[in-house]
């Protein structure tokens, strides 16, 4: 890397910050004091030539053309030269784009979040930690993603989106703007959210969209399609393949097409002993954890012991 004030800064920031940045040579004693200030672990110099050395460098930055001279000495050195330009709108993006090095992480982004390099980030988006989002990946803010979330492979989370802590999204799912995913929510591989009851190409419906929320703990099983202005209660459970077109209870199980009403489940996803009259009252104990649950017609909630 040659030359440290100005644009060079910029530069020597987005190497450091992928441990890419060997040297700096910089003739200003100034900007050598604030390149050793800013990047205590690289080696400063105030010789041009010490960045042609190829036991400490393998690719010779330039800020602008200002150092061109050293481009052929760098080729007779074996050194691959990089030189961003000085119409570049965005210089240290250039460079990463150029070196296969991983976009810059957003400032909302916690420092113990994990992106995949192929994530694409477009817009101002808050990630807690420890969340990890996986290959080809789309984020586009504003959007909130809470602590300890997996999107997996070619998830899309769309603006205004809000979503809970510890919420699993597998394979293929898109979030659009108008979801709401509460705590501890699953969305499995390929299900499939809508924000717009008539949809058509010819007639924009931005700002239009209907909201769909679900409830903390709620398990959407593969290949489901939830019909937008829904609400997916607490704990509720959503087959595999399922059309969800009305209101699911807390605990409720549903599946089939369109989707009906055909049991309850645990917290824990057991499926409980109990039918659905809405007439009865009755209790049940599951078999996998043992929590009890009573029912009053639809309403079911746990038994504290």
């Amino acid at each position: 890397m040659v030359g440290y004030a100005g644009r060079g800064a910029e530069l020597a920031q987005a190497l450091a910050a992928a441990g890419r940045l060997a040297l700096i040579a910089e003739p200003l004693a100034e900007a050598r004091a604030q390149a050793r200030t800013a990047h205590p672990t690289v080696h400063v110099t105030a010789l041009r030539e010490a960045a042609l050395e190829p036991e400490a460098v393998d690719v010779l930055v330039l800020a602008d053309g200002a150092h061109a001279d050293l481009v052929g000495a760098a080729g007779a050195a074996g050194l691959a030269v990089v030189v961003v330009p000085a119409s570049a709108a965005d210089p240290a993006g250039l460079l990463r784009q150029v070196l296969g090095l991983p976009a810059a992480r957003p400032a909302g982004v916690s420092p113990e979040a994990s992106l995949h390099p192929t994530v694409v980030v477009d817009g101002a988006v808050q990630i807690g930690a420890r969340t990890r989002v996986w290959h080809y990946s789309k984020l586009l803010g504003p959007l909130v993603i809470g602590e300890d979330c997996i999107l997996g492979q070619n998830v899309v989370v769309e603006r205004g989106v809000a979503i809970g802590r510890n919420v699993k999204i597998q394979n293929n799912v898109s979030v659009y703007a108008g979801v709401i995913l509460e705590d501890d929510v699953f969305c499995g591989p390929s299900m499939v959210f809508t924000n717009v009851g008539t949809p058509r190409s010819a007639v924009p419906r931005r700002g239009q969209y209907v909201t769909t929320r679900v409830g903390q703990g709620a398990s959407i099983g593969a290949n489901a399609t939830v019909v937008c202005g829904h609400q997916l209660g607490r704990y509720s459970f959503v087959g595999a393949g399922a059309v969800v077109t009305r209101d699911v209870p807390d605990h409720g199980l549903v599946y089939g097409n369109p989707a009906r009403l055909r049991g309850w489940a645990c917290y824990c996803g057991a499926r409980l002993p109990m039918g659905v009259d809405p007439r009865q009252s009755e209790s049940a104990t599951c078999t996998d954890c043992g929590r009890t649950y009573a029912r009053e017609g639809f309403e079911v909630h746990e038994v504290q012991a």
